[in-house]
């Protein structure tokens, strides 16, 4: 109805808050595994289509077993480092101003600063 005053939804909570900044943050660390998987069948389809026809070698003898353990540790930190990377976006800290140079500082607050003088 016209007249009346718009109310605001109610803050979250700060548990609610950093949870959901959390979540969103395991959700970049997910798509940068998604990232390297993706990276990982390029390279594979690359080889498919240019190597493998020219060599005939397809790997029958290379096995991963022993490389699992260097694979998980490799999974883990790209999940960990895609998880601080979007904390450090969705936290808001990448968006904070950053300190005044010395040429800055030296400005007084009201007076107009030429774009033609750096």
């Amino acid at each position: 109805m016209p007249g009346q005053p718009i109310s605001k939804a109610a803050e979250p909570s700060p548990l609610k808050y950093w949870a959901l900044i959390a979540f969103e943050s395991m959700g970049a660390g997910a798509l940068a595994i998604t990232l390297a998987f993706a990276v990982v069948l390029v390279a594979v389809g690359i080889y498919v289509q240019i190597i493998w026809p020219l060599t005939d070698w397809d790997l029958v003898s290379v096995s991963l077993d022993p490389y699992y353990s260097q694979i998980v540790v490799a999974i883990v930190f790209i999940f960990l480092t895609g998880t601080a990377v979007g904390f450090w976006f969705v936290s808001g800290a990448a968006w904070q101003t950053r300190k005044q140079t010395p040429a800055t500082r030296g400005i007084a607050a009201g007076r107009r600063v030429s774009r033609t003088h750096f």
